[in-house]
């Protein structure tokens, strides 16, 4: 009697852990689906809810909440996430980026060697890791690690941002034609984005300014381009569109 007991229970065990397994993948599967962030927020918290051990739910998560710039939240996440893989190098290097992004540089050298270990053919997170060295006024490292995200190659974005970090750091050695070199090469690589990374004209203008020996007609030209654009903005976001409605929680 005893073992039929015994037996009962582990089935009922087995078919209760499925189907709260499968409840778990119902709302992971809406938050892939989703197109609203929020939304997708709630689902993957939901999925986690039900299953605490599903590895991508967190990671989906992590990199909405990097995203939307809650870093400390991203660093929750990808910390789960090595926890149950130690070998993820790319939840290594999002830990590295919300750990730049929130301060803490030492952490985030920390993280990022750890990514290149696990692949050090990982471009962005030897480009990501000269940023913190360049952070920390370790010029010479963050020249060594942007040479090798170039060298490595990637996307435009991360090897232009490669360019711009060791263009500042030969800035800061006193090394003109070597910054302002990597300078044109970072706005070749990434023109777009290498403009429009200021949130508002008086940042583009205090940064050009400060960088007075890039000035020149070419300089000049994206300045003023920023500002016709962002007056544009300006006009577009006063004339053509209504206030923000406060029951849009989205």
């Amino acid at each position: 009697m005893t073992k039929i007991l015994i037996g009962v229970i582990g089935c009922l065990i087995l078919v209760a852990s499925t189907a709260w397994s499968q409840d778990a993948m119902y709302y992971y599967d809406l938050g892939v689906r989703s197109t609203v962030t929020n939304e997708k927020i709630h689902y993957f918290t939901k999925a986690l809810e039900l299953n605490p051990r599903l590895y991508s739910a967190y990671e989906k998560r992590g990199r909405l909440y990097y995203y939307r710039e809650q870093y400390s939240k991203t660093i929750e996440d990808f910390r789960k996430v090595t926890d149950m893989d130690p070998h993820d190098s790319e939840a290594f290097r999002m830990l590295g980026l919300a750990y730049v992004e929130e301060g803490y540089y030492d952490e985030a050298i920390a993280h990022l060697t750890r990514a290149v270990e696990l692949d050090p053919k990982l471009s962005s997170a030897y480009s990501h890791r000269a940023e913190a060295y360049l952070l920390k006024g370790r010029a010479e490292e963050a020249i060594e690690d942007a040479s090798k995200a170039i060298a490595l190659r990637g996307t435009e974005p991360i090897i232009g941002r490669a360019y711009t970090t060791r263009s500042k750091a030969y800035k800061l050695l006193g090394q003109s034609e070597l910054a302002e070199a990597d300078y044109n090469k970072a706005y070749t690589m990434d023109p777009e984005h290498y403009d429009y990374r200021y949130f508002t004209v008086t940042d583009a203008l205090a940064s050009y300014a400060s960088d007075s020996g890039y000035i020149n007609a070419t300089g000049a030209r994206r300045v003023g381009l920023v500002a016709i654009v962002a007056l544009l903005f300006v006009l577009i976001f006063k004339v053509f569109l209504p206030g923000p409605d406060k029951r849009d929680t989205r």
